[in-house]
């Protein structure tokens, strides 16, 4: 099994795994604001350093390529463009919305609905659903109201991401609602490792990569969803 190496700075929540030959996955993980400048850079350097593990040996890096924070994932994006300059390890990228759903994924069939927080009265929203037959459907990324996204979840369903708190639903104590505890680069590893999610990664140039921002003045600036 390759070595992996993984990254997740797209919301408030800084998270670097590494999964080594023997296929265990090592964390370090924190959470709040500003804490990505702080602990992206250090987090690599003392995984890599608790297993002994140069750049030049790691199998792949992984990255959530967002939508979410510019700031956050500016910082893991010039990480990652440090550690793998002139090196030839390869970058796959991963919606994070997607991510959010990795968990649940794995075993029996389940409806995710991936949530980021947009502020006002908006969320970045995904529904993904892991159907009978193991096949997976995605929808499309879009910023939705609030109210909108409310009127998608069913009985039953799992709601994962940020500003759950925001989401209303008539049946509360009937839908999963997975906090940000879940938000992990280990979703990433997981994922990877799984034949059926790995193909929803992206191959990714590391020198000309740039992260899916997810700014005020964009959503300002785009299409909201009024379906």
């Amino acid at each position: 099994m390759n070595i992996i190496l993984a990254i997740e700075t797209a919301t408030p929540v800084c998270s670097v795994a590494l999964s080594t030959q023997e296929g265990g996955i090592s964390e370090k993980r924190v959470e709040g604001a500003g804490v990505h400048s702080d602990h992206t850079f250090l987090f690599i350097q003392e995984l890599m350093d608790e297993f002994s593990i140069r750049t030049e040996d790691l199998g792949v890096v992984l990255f959530s390529n967002g939508p979410g924070s510019y700031t956050g994932l500016r910082i893991g994006a010039s990480a990652i463009k440090g550690l793998l300059f002139n090196q030839k390890v390869p970058l796959f990228t991963l919606s994070t919305l997607t991510s959010f759903a990795v968990p649940y994924l794995i075993g029996d069939p389940q409806t995710v609905h991936a949530v980021i927080d947009a502020r006002r009265e908006h969320l970045y929203y995904q529904k993904i659903v892991k159907r009978a037959d193991q096949k997976l459907e995605l929808s499309e990324e879009k910023i939705s109201k609030i109210r909108e996204v409310e009127t998608y979840i069913m009985r039953g369903d799992i709601v994962a991401g940020t500003g759950l708190n925001r989401i209303e639903h008539s049946e509360k104590s009937e839908v999963q609602w997975a906090l940000e505890d879940n938000i992990s680069a280990k979703n990433l590893i997981l994922a990877w490792n799984e034949s059926n999610l790995q193909p929803l990664f992206k191959k990714t140039d590391v020198e000309s990569f740039e992260p899916r921002y997810l700014t005020m003045s964009q959503l300002n600036n785009q299409q909201i969803s009024d379906d």
